[in-house]
């Protein structure tokens, strides 16, 4: 087996790898209603969640509060809506970072292998 075969296999692993990027890309945007779906069940569900065994005396943020429980649930979407919005921004940021490292990549394996030629 010579270079130019391993090269080539390298190039073709690389051009499967960028494909899987761009395919994977905007997770939030392909699933958005599942995850508009999570973020109700979360909001509703998270003030009268009880930390602790069932033994001991388990109190939940909206006993522990002031907050009535309306308050509690726009809180809970708030912060649900941030942490999609930072988890967004930054598989954007890291997928183009990972797309721009692979075509480089693919790039300096074509100019080898046609070096090879």
């Amino acid at each position: 087996m010579s270079a130019k075969y391993y090269k080539e296999k390298h190039l073709q692993a690389t051009r499967y790898k960028i494909e899987n990027v761009i395919r994977q890309q905007d997770f939030l945007s392909r699933h958005r209603w599942k995850v508009i779906a999570a973020g109700i069940v979360f909001s509703f569900w998270a003030p009268t969640y009880m930390q602790g065994h069932y033994s001991s005396k388990r109190v939940s943020i909206l006993e522990k509060t002031d907050y009535t429980y309306l308050k509690l649930v726009m809180l809970c979407a708030s912060v649900y809506m941030v942490l999609c919005i930072l988890y967004h921004l930054s598989s954007r940021y890291q997928d183009k970072k990972k797309l721009k490292e692979l075509k480089k990549l693919e790039k300096r394996l074509e100019k080898e292998i046609s070096e090879l030629d």
